[in-house]
C-alpha cells in the first residue's frame, strides 16, 4: 500500500507563524498604542485588506508598485493586498467626506503586505499602527502626529531612539539645485536612492544615482555632502540652508516650518528615551509625500532600520475626490518594534512569569478546582487548570513551561477543609492550608 504523502508545513518566505509568546507580546504593544491613541483623541477605523488594484498602484513609486501582491479574484476583478494603511485610508476619507468632522484624527492597527526582501524584523506580512490627521495643513497638525508617535513609543521602545525630521519640498529643492535638468521620474529615482542611505551607505547610494541619466559623480557626492553636513554643534546648519534658498520664498517658508516643527516637538517631548533632529537626508521613498517626513531609529542599533516613519501627503485624497483634503500621518511598525525588543532584551525578560495554574492532586477535587478557577477568572487573574489528569510532577512541569507564576494544589484534604496549597514558582515559597476566603490576597 502506497504511503500517504503529507502536506508540507513550510510557510511562505516572508510570512510566519506567531508563537503564544510572540502573540502576547504583540497584543501588549498594540494595547499600549491603542490606549495612547484614544487618550489623545484619535478615532479608530478599519479598512479592507483587499483593494482594487487601481486604488493601490501609482501611489507610492515604481519599486512599491512591483511589491504589491496583485491577482484576479473570483469575480475576475483586478485586486491587490494593501501595502500600507495610508492609501486605503485616503480612499476611506474620499468616500466619507460628507460625514467626517474635519480635522479628522484617525488611528488604525492592521496587517499590510509587500513582496520585498525579508530581513530581521521586516516581513512580507507585517503589522502597523497608524496615526493620521486629515483636513488641516498646518504646523500644529504635523506636531500633533509626530508628538503622538513619540508619546506612544515612549513607554514601549527598548532603549533610546531618535526621530529624524525633514521636509520633502526642501529635499526636492536641493536635488533640483544640485542635479540640474532632472525630469520628475528621474527625481523620484534620486529620492528612492537617498531613502536607502541609512541601509546601504553613501557609496552605494552614489552608485544608484549614477544610473540616472545626466547625473555625474561629482554632483551626486556634492548632493550627499549637502544633505549630511552638520554645524559645529552637530545640528542642521539652518543659516546655510536659508542662504541656499534665499531666492525662493516657498522653500524659505518650508525651512522655517521645519525648524519650528522640530523645536516645538522637542519642547513637548516628555520621554527621556526620545530625541528629535532635523536631517536633510530623510527622504521616505513613497511618492505621495509632499511636506514633512520623518524616520525613527534606535540609537544603539542604527543598522536595524526604522521602527516608525511618516509624513505629509496633501495630494493623496484628491486621487479619489475632486475635493482637496490635506493629510499628515505616521506609522509605528509593530513587528519591527517587537523585533527590536527581542534584539535588546532576552526571551526571559520579555516573557515574565504571571498567572495561576491549578494542579489537581486527587481527581475527587477536580470540581472544587473548577470552582476556584471560576473565582480566579472573575477576579481578572490569568488562570488555567490541569486538563490531562496526569501526575502532579507532570502538572508542575507544564505550569513551569507555560511561565505561570503560582500553582494552586488541590487534593482531598483541601476540598474537605475549603482551603488550598499554593506555591510560587519564582521564589519556591509554599503555603499550605490557606483558607479559600484568602484566595484573592495570595494571587494578586
Amino acid at each position: 500500500m502506497a504511503k500517504e504523502q503529507k502536506a508540507s508545513t513550510k510557510t511562505l518566505k516572508g510570512f510566519r507563524d506567531m508563537s503564544p509568546r510572540d502573540a502576547i507580546a504583540r497584543k501588549t504593544v498594540i494595547d499600549q498604542i491603542w490606549s495612547s491613541a484614544r487618550q489623545s483623541g484619535f478615532e479608530p477605523i478599519d479598512t479592507p485588506l483587499l483593494e482594487y488594484s487601481e486604488t493601490l498602484l501609482g501611489t507610492g513609486n515604481q519599486e512599491t508598485d512591483k511589491e504589491v501582491y496583485l491577482f484576479r479574484d473570483h469575480g475576475d476583478r483586478n485586486v491587490g493586498l494593501r501595502f500600507d494603511l495610508t492609501v486605503p485610508f485616503s480612499r476611506y476619507v474620499a468616500d466619507n467626506l460628507g460625514t467626517l468632522v474635519m480635522p479628522f484624527k484617525r488611528f488604525q492597527v492592521g496587517n499590510s503586505y509587500r513582496g520585498e526582501k525579508p530581513q530581521r524584523g521586516r516581513y512580507r506580512e507585517f503589522c502597523q499602527a497608524d496615526f493620521d490627521i486629515v483636513g488641516a495643513d498646518s504646523l500644529s497638525a504635523d506636531v500633533e502626529v509626530i508628538s503622538q508617535i513619540a508619546f506612544s513609543l515612549g513607554s514601549i521602545v527598548p532603549g533610546n531612539c531618535t526621530i529624524y525630521v525633514n521636509n520633502r519640498q526642501i529635499l526636492s529643492f536641493l536635488i533640483r539645485s544640485t542635479l540640474s535638468g532632472l525630469d520628475p521620474l528621474s527625481e523620484s529615482k534620486i529620492l528612492v536612492a537617498i531613502d536607502k542611505l541609512a541601509k546601504i551607505g553613501a557609496d552605494a547610494v552614489v552608485d544608484i544615482m549614477l544610473k540616472v541619466d545626466g547625473v555625474e559623480k561629482a554632483q551626486a557626492e556634492s548632493l550627499l555632502d549637502l544633505l549630511t553636513s552638520r554645524s559645529a554643534s552637530g545640528d542642521l546648519d539652518w543659516e546655510r540652508l536659508l542662504s541656499l534658498a534665499s531666492s525662493d520664498e516657498t522653500i524659505t517658508k518650508e525651512i522655517n516650518r521645519l525648524k519650528n516643527t522640530v523645536s516645538l516637538i522637542s519642547e513637548l517631548n516628555q520621554s527621556d528615551k526620545i530625541k528629535f533632529k532635523a536631517d536633510l537626508s530623510i527622504a521616505r521613498g513613497l511618492g505621495y509625500y509632499t511636506g514633512v517626513v520623518f524616520e525613527t531609529f534606535l540609537d544603539d542599533h542604527p543598522g536595524f532600520g526604522s521602527i516608525s516613519s511618516g509624513g505629509r501627503y496633501n495630494g493623496l485624497v484628491s486621487r479619489f475626490s475632486k475635493q482637496e483634503v490635506p493629510g499628515v500621518g505616521g506609522s509605528i511598525g509593530v513587528d519591527r518594534l517587537l523585533a527590536a525588543i527581542d534584539l535588546v532584551q532576552s526571551a526571559e525578560q520579555v516573557q515574565a512569569r504571571s498567572g495561576v495554574f491549578i494542579a489537581i492532586a486527587d481527581q475527587q477535587a477536580r470540581s472544587y478546582g473548577f470552582l476556584i478557577l471560576r473565582q480566579l477568572r472573575q477576579m481578572g487573574s490569568l488562570s488555567d487548570i490541569d486538563l490531562k489528569e496526569g501526575k502532579l510532577a507532570q502538572q508542575f512541569k507544564y505550569a513551569d513551561r507555560r511561565h505561570f507564576r503560582k500553582v494552586v494544589i488541590l487534593g482531598e484534604n483541601e476540598m474537605a477543609t475549603e482551603s488550598f496549597t499554593i506555591k510560587d514558582l519564582e521564589t519556591g515559597e509554599e503555603l499550605k492550608s490557606v483558607p479559600l476566603a484568602d484566595l484573592k490576597s495570595h494571587v494578586s
